[in-house]
């Protein structure tokens, strides 16, 4: 008769002989998963130093990752620090940490797509890091920033005062950029105790309705501005697009 240790022994090897072959199949698995569905690479910035900003990039990540068909793979940095923040600060290390990683790692059909939230100026972006000095980030700076990524389909979308005066120093040929303003106008809701920027909400809105294609969310997310600044008696901030030649497919297809 075989001792019980033996019996122990025959089916530890059998559980190994087992798990070995578990452990083999999964980066098979995986891959597979990866391969199947396309990835969404999520670099959203908060630049400054107010709820409002982190609010627009972390729940419209959420978004992303909730509803569209997408593997999101979030990226996100916030200048909000109470009690130390939740996040990783917004200065360029953590940005072209972002950059370099995201360059890395989509493949030919992953989407990047990159969303700031901060005041704005003519080609500059406020950015203020807890209770610090306000500094600025420029439209060439951004720009030089992103330059790693301009081979990949790319989504910009800023949130800020001028905003369409960054397309200007950001745009090619693979990129679609949405502004929450015309490069000579403000946005609004940015006060310090809003919960979201007027376009920030809408962008909500706009991306909670599935299968729609980024042309009609874009329209959704300009109408809901306007009306809400229509309610607010606020002037019209205008937001602006800019869809490269080599996206236009993307642009039109119902891909959220």
């Amino acid at each position: 008769m075989r001792s019980r240790f033996n019996l122990q022994g025959s089916h530890f090897r059998r559980w190994l002989g087992l798990l070995i072959v578990a452990v083999a199949l999964v980066p098979i698995t995986v891959f597979a998963a990866q391969d199947a569905g396309e990835r969404l690479f999520y670099i959203g910035l908060a630049l400054y130093s107010e709820q409002w900003s982190e609010n627009d990039v972390v729940e419209l990540g959420d978004k992303l990752r909730e509803d569209s068909r997408y593997q999101v793979v979030p990226m996100i940095a916030s200048n909000f620090r109470p009690r130390g923040g939740r996040f990783p600060i917004a200065d360029d290390a953590t940005i072209l940490s972002f950059v370099r990683t995201a360059a890395a790692q989509a493949g030919p059909h992953d989407i990047i797509f990159v969303h700031v939230s901060t005041h704005g100026a003519p080609y500059e972006l406020a950015r203020r890091i807890g209770d610090g000095e306000t500094t600025g980030l420029s439209s060439h700076e951004l720009a030089r920033m992103l330059a790693p990524l301009a081979d990949h389909p790319m989504i910009i979308v800023i949130s800020a005062c001028y905003s369409g005066s960054f397309i200007r120093d950001l745009r090619g040929p693979r990129r679609i950029i949405l502004t929450a303003a015309r490069a000579d106008r403000s946005s609004f809701g940015c006060g310090a105790g809003n919960r979201h920027t007027l376009f920030g909400e809408a962008e909500l809105n706009g991306f909670s309705v599935p299968d729609r294609s980024l042309r009609q969310i874009f329209a959704a997310i300009r109408r809901d501005v306007a009306a809400m600044e229509r309610r607010q008696h606020f002037p019209p901030s205008q937001p602006q697009v800019s869809v490269g030649a080599e996206v236009s497919d993307l642009y039109d297809a119902p891909a959220f």
